[in-house]
């Protein structure tokens, strides 16, 4: 197919396909807006099935189509195999540490230590998630749970948050509703857009060293499921994850 460019109109990420459409205003099938969607939402490369959504923009991105027989890694970016490359990832680090803790000058040791042993614990975390999300269950309450932190972390002070789950065709979408205490619609909306991203060390920095929702995009995506964000009133935040039922997974 040829490249398509898609764009949101109001000139902010979707919260939604609706939010969504071709160019000109022109519409595009279901599929499409979603790989779109999901690649401004996650702010990353977004595969699904012969579509490649590449974010250009916070408001656009571009739609490329491949043959079902093209390797998806000539698509995706390093993180998105998820586990394997993560995996692969924290070998590599207490690797080379391990070599550069016999080699550094003594003043460096301590840092180096450090290091070393946080890549072992990232790999044992690591090996304890590849069993705990073999029941569809556990993971739907991990990524719930990790996408309460991640308002917590985004937003501070919270004056409410609610999570409530709904049927919705062959997924179950969890909504996790946050109400901020002090924050107005203009704070939140640079928010919304990092809910993909991890976690700011504080409200107002940049973003930090845990990783929060965005480990899991990997996971969501191999599922075919969908995370949207958007805002409501002046200073509620609402993210919904459309969570693939297991009976309905691709094979």
């Amino acid at each position: 197919m040829v490249p398509v460019v898609v764009h949101a109109p109001a000139g902010v990420p979707p919260g939604g396909v609706e939010d969504l459409c071709g160019p000109e205003g022109g519409a595009l099938d279901r599929d499409t807006l979603v790989a779109a969607g999901q690649a401004l939402t996650w702010r990353s490369v977004y595969t699904s099935g012969s579509l490649t959504a590449i974010p250009l923009t916070a408001a656009s991105a571009v739609i490329i189509g491949h043959d079902v027989e093209t390797p998806p890694e000539l698509w995706h970016d390093r993180f998105t195999r998820g586990f394997a490359h993560r995996m692969a990832g924290e070998l590599t680090i207490a690797s080379v540490t391990a070599g550069l803790l016999g080699e550094t000058a003594s003043r460096n040791r301590d840092e180096d230590a450090k290091l070393l042993g946080s890549a072992i614990d990232g790999l044992a975390r690591l090996l304890t998630e590849l069993e705990e999300t073999r029941s569809p269950g556990e993971k739907a309450a991990r990524i719930v749970a990790d996408t309460v932190r991640t308002h917590t972390a985004l937003l501070g002070a919270l004056a409410h948050q609610q999570v409530s789950a709904r049927d919705e065709g062959d997924f179950t979408v969890h909504t996790v509703r946050s109400v901020a205490r002090h924050l107005t619609r203009s704070d939140l909306e640079p928010m919304r857009t990092r809910i993909g991203l991890p976690w700011p060390a504080r409200v107002t920095s940049g973003v930090g060293d845990h990783l929060g929702l965005a480990r899991w995009r990997a996971t969501m995506q191999s599922d075919g499921d969908q995370m949207w964000c958007r805002l409501e009133a002046q200073n509620v935040l609402v993210t919904e994850l459309w969570l693939r039922n297991p009976q309905e997974r691709p094979g």
